[in-house]
């Protein structure tokens, strides 16, 4: 009798381990490390099924590489002080909500497998209500998904970030920095909006003004692509959103709405005044982007940020042309120049923005970068007339960033409904010390002959002629040299270095034998 109570209590034991969930019920994460449906790892013991919450607070890392899993939600990091990961290897996850570093820090990694809030359910990143931060990470081919069945929200509240490197993101509305901060690097794969509008520092509704936050979101796209449903709203609402583009696709033609690229949307409420959102902005740099919408350019047409920059960051002769169907309304905007590693010549133009654009083969483009990751097809809007027009011009531009060699000037103009910026003059060199427009090694002769005695090798403008003088003439070696001559005659730079210090050596044992006459 007492061996058969012992295997029956031994029975139910073994029962109770591998029975997969309890109804209704919270489990937690219990172990350092372990396998998400290992049900020893769960406090009470079992696998969280579809009527259970799942609860990572205690550090530790749950590993999920199954089948198939439907739970009802997930939360990362739920308590201040908590923290927890998860890494999804494999398989498919699937929850009503999840929520990655509510309170405390939550980690999330997805990696050539599926996690899916679903149904009515929302993914957020760094705080639904509370004041956490998170990290998502999604990485891989195309067999990595994740997906949301409505919004996506990074930073609702707390502090939240999302780095997409591959795989493929869905979902419908996505705010960047809602009441918190968001941050959103995108370096690869696949975004593919279902509904809504992306909105980037959105500030929230009039009504949600006193939730507390920074209301800040910044968008850094480098590769792969996004492709919009609705509009693109940088600085939405009362919010402060910066948006950075060195490479890519921005592709707002998913067509399920206006499909309008905002800097500075504001919406048109009477208690969001004139100046009562931040500072806004968009940076293109270089020429290795595809950016265009199916609707209009928008900057700041409300008034509500405090300001709204479109800034060109030139790296060479070429650079992504901004091009949407509709207007561009740049009445309100700044246009901001800023130079990196590239040195401008007379004559040298591109061009920035152009509305009423035909983007078929910017679409064409687009579908090509997506079937070459090996994703499925996108679905884009029908697209307009192309009868947009460019409203207004700059209220201001600033080259602060941007100089330009003496003699030469920048540009903007106006025309065919593009804006062009572009260098005119011609240029004048400094360290040209003999004037015969070339700065060679002539010029270095007289350096050194008036190095600490006079200040006609002076390039700086400081009244004298010493070292500053020789690193001005290093620096403009080669200007106005025809091209294979120059190739031919510079210096290597120990040798100009060498030069340097020994012109400047002997300036000063001249100055020694004078002061000792």
């Amino acid at each position: 009798m007492k061996l058969s109570l012992f295997a029956s209590a031994a029975a139910l034991a073994v029962a109770a381990a591998i029975v997969p969930h309890h109804a209704h019920a919270q489990f937690s994460w219990n172990v350092a490390a372990g396998s998400f449906t290992n049900a020893s790892s769960w406090t009470p013991v079992g696998v969280p099924g579809a009527a259970d919450a799942a609860v990572i607070n205690n550090g530790g890392v749950a590993t999920f590489n199954s089948p198939s899993l439907d739970i009802d939600s997930l939360t990362i990091a739920s308590n201040a002080g908590t923290s927890g990961t998860l890494a999804v290897t494999g398989g498919d996850l699937f929850g009503n909500g999840i929520r990655i570093g509510e309170n405390g820090t939550g980690t999330a990694t997805v990696n050539n497998a599926i996690l899916r809030a679903g149904g009515s359910g929302s993914l957020f990143v760094g705080g639904q209500d509370g004041s956490g931060t998170g990290t998502l990470t999604v990485s891989g081919g195309p067999a990595t998904r994740v997906t949301s069945g409505d919004d996506i929200g990074v930073g609702r509240a707390g502090t939240g970030t999302l780095n997409m490197q591959g795989g493929e993101l869905q979902g419908g509305y996505t705010f960047i920095g809602k009441y918190g901060t968001g941050v959103w690097n995108h370096s690869g794969g696949l975004f593919r909006q279902s509904f809504g509008d992306v909105e980037i520092g959105d500030g929230g509704r009039p009504d949600q003004i006193d939730n507390p936050g920074p209301r800040t979101g910044t968008v850094n796209i480098s590769g792969g692509v996004l492709q919009v449903a609705d509009s693109f709203a940088i600085g939405n609402r009362s919010g402060t959103g910066t948006v950075n583009i060195s490479g890519g696709v921005l592709s707002v033609t998913g067509g399920n709405g206006a499909g309008d690229i905002f800097v500075g949307r504001g919406m048109n409420w009477d208690s969001e005044p004139a100046g009562s959102g931040g500072p806004v902005s968009l940076r293109v740099t270089g020429d290795d982007s595809i950016i265009v919408a199916d609707g209009s350019f928008l900057m700041n047409t409300l008034s509500v940020a405090t300001s709204s920059t479109l800034i060109a960051e030139i790296t060479g002769t070429t650079h992504t042309t901004i091009r949407v169907t509709g207007d561009a309304d740049i009445t309100n905007g700044t246009l901001k120049v800023d130079l990196t590693g590239y040195n401008p010549v007379s004559g040298n133009s591109w061009t920035i923005l152009t509305a009423g654009a035909d983007i078929t083969a910017d679409k064409a483009a687009v579908d090509a970068v997506v079937a070459t990751a090996g994703f499925d097809p996108l679905v884009h809007s029908v697209g307009g007339d192309f009868v947009g027009t460019l409203i207004g011009n700059f209220a201001a531009t600033d080259f602060s960033l941007a100089p330009l060699s003496p003699g030469l000037s920048w540009n903007v103009s106006y025309a065919n409904n593009s804006v062009t910026l572009s260098v005119t003059g011609t240029a004048t060199f400094t360290a040209d010390f003999d004037h015969n427009g070339q700065v060679n090694g002539a010029d270095l002769t007289k350096w050194k002959a008036d190095f600490g005695v006079n200040a006609n090798s002076d390039a700086n403008g400081d009244g004298k002629s010493d070292g500053a003088d020789f690193l001005q003439w290093q620096q403009q070696f080669g200007s106005g040299v025809p091209a294979a001559a120059a190739i031919g005659a510079v210096p290597e730079p120990a040798t100009i270095a060498l030069l340097g210090l020994a012109a400047m050596g002997v300036g000063a044992f001249a100055r020694t034998r004078r002061a000792g006459a």
